[in-house]
């Protein structure tokens, strides 16, 4: 098991294992084999590239590598056409606690019974108009 593994359950490592491909053996290669691909797209500021961030794009493309860093790219290029969006992204600012009063989105306090946080959306509380 790597650092990048740490706290995770045996059982939600085997489930890595079995439903996405993870393989502690060659969770480092794989990371750098999708950080590698990042000098195709100068175009993209990827802002950033460390092993934990990599992780999340390959765990959700089930290691697949060029799905991984494409969802990566789109990720980043969303972001740099909509500066506006994130410039100011701190729960501090008034829209977003508007938006967490409204209920945007909740995390519950216990986990699934696979160990997975569960994330609430009250989609009734949301005035549209704001």
């Amino acid at each position: 098991m790597t650092h990048l593994q740490a706290g995770l359950s045996p059982e939600t490592l085997e489930k890595a294992r079995l439903e996405l491909n993870e393989n502690p053996d060659t969770l480092h290669q794989d990371i750098q084999e999708v950080r590698d691909m990042v000098i195709t797209r100068p175009d993209i500021g990827f802002l950033r590239t460390d092993d934990a961030f990599i992780l999340r794009f390959l765990r959700a493309r089930k290691f697949n590598h060029f799905e991984a860093f494409r969802l990566l790219a789109q990720y980043f290029e969303y972001r740099q056409q909509n500066l506006d969006m994130f410039k100011n992204f701190k729960a501090t600012d008034p829209g977003i606690k508007q938006g967490l009063k409204d209920g945007f989105p909740g995390v519950l306090s216990h986990l699934d019974h696979y160990g997975r946080k569960i994330l609430v959306l009250f989609a009734a509380n949301w005035d549209q108009t704001r």
